[in-house]
């Protein structure tokens, strides 16, 4: 009986060998390959470009059966799915490794080597040659390449794309070697993920390799820390839910974690990224208007298109506006056109996908939408977030590229200038150029695109250098709001809550018809989706027709070129008066 057994293993080692080994495409094909693909260059892909609410996890280093199994266990247990990248050499050490994974329902990539002084054909070959082999021996096709080790080698990323395939790296690598000694999750995870590094990105991959430890169970902690620490904290969980309540409000705004095929396989969710600017409509590219406002022009344009602030005015955040100006300026705050309960919710700043995430769900949830301002010198690192926004039917405004206020106090209470008005045109050109390169294609469900020209200025403060050079660039309004909710800076609740209701309701508990609620949506403000969610509940459970029901609108749809600032306020729409 031994010596059957042993007769089989070796005709199984020679049936792998020879299609692990087998000649493979001649020269010459490869050389057609490599015209035909006209030198195009696979870069490994850090994020997959997509608005699907999922993160990616991968894994490399198959050696080891213990910390593969308890990686493959807990990912069975907690529904996760990922892609483990398979080598040369592993195929011929690790097939009982590999047959697990395939058993388990897992996804297999190809893991290429560097070899010194290959060229073109020899990464070709041996992309074709574990293709062949996971296909044969494991029923599996796969297109998705992992360069396993070593800087990225442009001949390896021609010979990815000439084989039609694609090439991935990683947002997140767990990997370090100054872990490998480790002996709790606990010890890495703070030296992994920085301070404000609070959960993952939308469509981020993530690498693991799962015999790198010297302590095997490592491994699978790290997976369960990861998740737990930095994809769970992504689902969003009601006030007061009850049990039943807070697990179908997770469900439903949780993050999965899935494989580099399931990413690219929801084709409905990708898109191109950065959006190529020549093929939008020309009413959304960015744009100088000439000639420079200036003089009574300027005056005209300034008291049309900019909604003030209460707390804004003479001796606050307002710098080179004549004595009269500054006395005609708008400090209402409010959409003075809305003629019903209207009111609107606009978000400042940028976040985590935690922070963002629990926004929209509640959006989502009362089914309202919202303005979101957005700082934009870090979009680029996850425009997948942005994308999701403005997919759910929000729309978004600038809020400049480095925030940097037009204006500041200086110690001896006088206003000053932050930056020259070269540096101050640049920040606001480059804000609407890189939001026009995430967004600029994306329509709203009415039509419209979800990419306003609306700007937020940082901390509300205003010049007439910094609006000039706004409204050079082809921004329509610049838009502060009727109270800010300073949710940063929330103590409690139902501090906040509070809060959110005076702004949005008279004292006699009427709407505040057409105002504009400021919000953040950074992590210092993580009470503020919980606290509008309490605020939005309450609304919903108004009757039709009272007087402190309030609706939420969008601002690109009233603040349209022919709006005026300086216009009266509307009467309200007869049984929406408080009687």
């Amino acid at each position: 009986m031994m010596r059957i057994e042993k007769f089989i293993c070796v005709l199984l080692g020679l049936f792998c060998a020879f299609f692990l080994f087998m000649p493979q495409a001649e020269a010459a094909d490869y050389a057609a390959l490599r015209t035909a693909n006209g030198g195009r260059i696979a870069h490994a892909q850090r994020f997959i470009t997509s608005v699907k609410p999922a993160v990616i996890f991968t894994f490399g280093g198959l050696s080891k059966q213990e910390p593969l199994d308890d990686i493959l266990h807990e990912m069975a247990v907690q529904g996760m799915r990922g892609t483990f990248f398979v080598t040369e050499r592993e195929l011929q050490r690790s097939d009982a490794n590999i047959a697990r994974i395939v058993a388990a329902g897992q996804d297999l990539g190809i893991g290429l080597r560097p070899v010194e002084d290959a060229d073109f054909a020899d990464y070709c070959a041996q992309i074709e040659r574990i293709q062949t082999a996971l296909r044969t021996r494991y029923g599996t096709e796969t297109s998705v390449v992992r360069q396993m080790s070593g800087a990225e080698e442009d001949v390896i990323g021609e010979a990815v794309s000439a084989m039609d395939c694609v090439l991935v790296g990683q947002s997140v690598n767990i990997v370090q070697s100054k872990h490998r000694d480790a002996q709790t999750a606990e010890e890495v995870m703070p030296q992994l993920f920085g301070r404000w590094t609070t959960s993952l990105n939308r469509g981020a991959i993530v690498y693991l390799r799962t015999d790198f430890y010297m302590r095997p169970a490592l491994a699978v902690e790290m997976l369960r820390a990861v998740v737990a620490e930095k994809v769970d904290n992504i689902a969003y969980t009601g006030f007061g839910s009850a049990d039943i309540q807070a697990v179908r409000e997770r469900e439903a705004s949780r993050y999965a974690v899935i494989s580099v095929a399931d990413g690219l396989r929801d084709t409905a969710a990708h898109y191109t990224y950065p959006v190529d600017l020549s093929t939008l409509p020309a009413e959304m590219r960015p744009c100088v208007r000439s000639p420079l406002l200036k003089g009574r022009s300027f005056s005209k344009e300034f008291f049309k298109r900019y909604i003030g602030a209460p707390e804004v005015g003479e001796n606050d955040r307002m710098l080179g506006f004549s004595r009269s100006e500054i006395a005609r300026a708008d400090r209402t705050g409010i959409v003075k056109s809305v003629a019903d309960n209207t009111i609107f919710l606009t978000f400042d700043d940028w976040g985590s996908d935690d922070t963002i995430n629990h926004l929209l769900y509640v959006l989502r949830k009362h089914t309202v939408h919202g303005t979101f301002f957005v700082i934009t010198w870090n979009i680029h690192n996850n425009p997948n977030l942005l994308r999701a926004i403005a997919a759910e039917g929000n729309e978004i405004g600038s809020h400049t590229d480095g925030h940097k206020p037009m204006t500041v106090q200086d110690k001896k209470g006088r206003q000053v200038a932050v930056q020259s008005p070269t540096e101050y045109n640049e920040d606001v050109r480059s804000s609407y150029e890189k939001l026009a390169a995430t967004v600029g294609d994306m329509r709203l469900p009415s039509g419209r695109a979800a990419l306003t020209r609306l700007l937020r200025p940082p901390t509300l403060a205003v010049s007439r250098m910094g609006v000039a050079a706004i409204l050079n660039n082809g921004f329509t309004y610049v838009v502060n709001g009727s109270g800010s909710t300073e949710d940063y800076d929330a103590v409690t609740m139902e501090s906040l809550v509070g809060i959110m209701h005076h702004l949005t309701h008279e004292k006699d508990g009427s709407v505040k018809r057409g105002a504009i609620l400021v919000m953040h949506m950074s992590s210092t403000a993580a009470r503020t989706a919980e606290a509008l969610d309490i605020l939005l509940t309450a609304n919903d459970a108004l009757p039709e027709g009272h007087p402190g029901k309030f609706k939420v609108g969008l601002l690109g749809d009233y603040l349209t070129g022919d709006y005026d600032q300086t216009m009266k306020q509307v009467q309200p729409v007869k049984g929406y008066a408080l009687h």
